[in-house]
Order: C-alpha cells, then structure tokens, then sequence
C-alpha cells in the first residue's frame, strides 16, 4: 500500500507499506481473502525510520499528523485506519527548555 508524507516545504515523499500476511482469514478463496484480511501492522516508529532513509530526519525529530492528530509511534497504520494513498504530514519537533 502507497501513502505519502508530505513536509513543511510541500515535498511529498512516497512509501510503500507492506501488509502482514500472518493475518487469519475466514473465506475459501484464499488470494482474494488474504488481500481482504490482512491488515497493515506497520508501526508508525517504521515509517519515520523510512522517513529517515528518504530524508535524513532522524525519528526523534518527527511528528506525523493523520486527521488532524499526531501519530503515536507504538501505534500501527491499522489502528489510525490508514488506506492505500493517504497524506501524513510531518512536522518537526520543538526542543523544550530555556534559552
């Protein structure tokens, strides 16, 4: 599945997000099924790593916002019910503390 990142600066940046195939299936027709039951358990700590090799933004740095809401690394593509073609944007981190 293809989503894109896109930056501050308008760069969108493709990846392609690989399903996990260990899913269980429940239909006879086994291809149609498994591309029907797998689910994208890529946690969002990978993509920023992918981010990272197109990039060089260390993971640290990032933020990734879907819907308006930040992406919690522990999370995967799934539970933020990502589909083949949507947008994050990412933005990067403040560093807190005093001047």
């Amino acid at each position: 599945m293809l989503i894109k990142v896109r930056t501050l600066t308008g760069k969108e940046i493709e990846l392609d997000i690989e399903p996990d195939y260990k899913s269980p299936t429940y239909a006879t027709d086994t291809f149609f099924a498994q591309s029907i039951a797998n689910k994208y358990n890529t946690q969002v700590s990978r993509i920023k790593e992918r981010v990272e090799e197109k990039e060089g933004i260390p993971p640290v740095q990032q933020r990734l916002i879907f819907g308006g809401k930040q992406m919690a690394d522990d999370k995967t593509a799934s539970e933020y019910n990502l589909e083949g073609g949507a947008t994050l944007h990412l933005v990067l981190a403040l560093r807190g503390g005093c001047l």
